[in-house]
C-alpha cells in the first residue's frame, strides 16, 4: 500500500509545500487564504492524505500524545480516572492531547519497557497510575526527558507531581465502622505489598484496630495481584485462621467481589458469616444483591488535579509542582 506524502499532494496542487503544511495545520490555517485552505482541505480529504505526526513532533517538539501506564485494564476505577482526567484535558489544551494506554500488570520489566516505548515515541508527559516501588529510577530518569506525573498511585521517598488518595485514611474508616458494629476479630485481604496504595490503606486500618482494641489477623492476608480472581483464593486463607475473623477488609472492590463469589460456592452468606467492606465504589458494588459497603475513591478530585499538572508541566517545565492528596468517604451497605 502506498500513501500521498505532501510533497506529492503539493506537486498535484500548484502549491508549495509550506502552504500545504499551513492550511493543514491546526495553529497556522489562518495564514493561509480561504479559499486555498479549504482547495487543499477537500483535496486531501478525497486523496486520504494524513499527516505524518511523527515528522511533525520531530519538528514542533511536541507529539500532542501522553502516555499512561496502568497496572489492570479490568479496573474501574483506573479507567474512571483516565477518562476523567482526559476529559477535564481537552477543555483546556489546544489541540486535544492523545493517551497512549498500556497495561503493566505490576510487573517492574514492563514498565521499564513501556516508559522506553513512550519516551522513543516523543510523548509530551507520562502519567503512572500503575508505580510500584521498584519503579521510582525507571520514573526518575524518565523525568529527566519528559515530565512524570503519579496519580492514584505514590513511590514511598520518592518525589514526583503527584494526584493521590488518602488511602490511610480511608483505611482508617474501614475498622472505625467495624468497630462500632462490634467486631472484635477482623482480617485485611491486602493487595499487592509492592504498591503504597495497598500499604498506606492497611497501616490505617492497623492503627485504628490497636487504638480500639480489635485483634486483627497477625500480617493479614496478601494477594497476588489486586483482583477477583486473588480474592477468591484468599478465602481458604480467612476461614483457616484461628480464631476466625467476622469481618473483612478487601483493599479493593475486585478483591471483595472475589472473596463474596467463593463464599456463594462454599454456601456461606455475608455478613451473616462474614462483614465485608471493599474499596472504591465500583458501579457493581452497588448493584449486588447484598450491596457492598465500600470507600468512595475521589475520582473527579484526582483526575481533576492531575490533569492540571499535566497541562501545566507540559505548557510550562518550570510550574512550581503542588502535589495533592484527597479525602474519601465510606459509603456503609447491607454487606457490612
Amino acid at each position: 500500500m502506498t500513501r500521498l506524502n505532501m510533497r506529492e499532494l503539493a506537486r498535484k496542487l500548484g502549491v508549495d509545500r509550506s502552504t500545504i503544511s499551513r492550511a493543514l495545520s491546526e495553529d497556522k490555517a489562518h495564514l493561509v487564504a480561504a479559499e486555498t485552505r479549504e482547495r487543499i482541505r477537500e483535496e486531501a480529504r478525497a486523496a486520504g492524505y494524513r499527516p505524518d505526526l511523527t515528522a511533525a513532533s520531530l519538528r514542533r517538539g511536541r507529539s500532542h500524545t501522553v502516555g499512561v501506564l496502568v497496572p489492570d485494564l479490568g479496573n474501574e476505577t483506573f479507567i474512571n480516572v483516565i477518562r476523567t482526567m482526559f476529559r477535564h484535558l481537552d477543555q483546556r489544551v489546544v489541540p486535544p492531547l492523545t493517551p497512549l494506554i498500556a497495561e503493566t500488570l505490576d510487573q517492574s520489566g514492563a514498565t521499564r519497557h513501556l516508559v522506553q516505548t513512550f519516551l522513543s515515541r516523543r510523548v509530551d508527559a507520562i502519567v503512572s497510575l500503575a508505580s510500584t516501588e521498584t519503579d521510582a529510577d525507571v520514573l526518575r530518569d524518565a523525568a529527566k526527558e519528559a515530565p512524570v506525573v503519579l496519580a492514584i498511585r505514590a513511590i514511598s521517598g520518592a518525589s514526583f507531581p503527584s494526584a493521590l488518595c488518602d488511602d490511610r485514611a480511608g483505611g482508617a474508616m474501614v475498622a472505625t465502622h467495624f468497630a462500632d458494629r462490634g467486631h472484635k476479630v477482623v482480617c485485611q485481604v491486602q493487595g499487592p505489598p509492592m504498591a503504597a496504595t495497598f500499604k498506606q490503606r492497611a497501616r490505617g486500618f492497623s492503627e485504628v484496630c490497636r487504638d480500639r482494641g480489635i485483634a486483627e489477623i497477625p500480617h493479614g492476608v496478601f494477594a497476588d495481584n489486586a483482583t477477583s480472581a486473588a480474592g477468591k483464593r484468599a478465602l481458604d486463607a480467612l476461614l483457616a485462621a484461628s480464631p476466625r475473623p467476622t469481618a473483612v477488609f478487601a483493599h479493593n472492590d475486585a478483591l471483595a467481589l472475589g472473596i463474596i463469589e467463593a463464599m456463594r460456592h462454599r454456601g456461606l452468606r455475608y455478613p451473616a458469616d462474614l462483614a465485608i467492606v471493599g474499596f472504591n465504589n465500583t458501579h457493581l458494588s452497588r448493584v449486588l444483591a447484598v450491596p457492598l459497603s465500600t470507600v468512595d475513591y475521589p475520582v473527579e478530585e484526582v483526575s481533576r488535579h492531575a490533569g492540571e499538572l499535566v497541562r501545566n508541566l507540559i505548557g510550562n517545565p518550570g510550574y512550581t509542582v503542588e502535589s495533592r492528596s484527597f479525602t474519601p468517604s465510606l459509603i456503609v451497605r447491607a454487606s457490612s
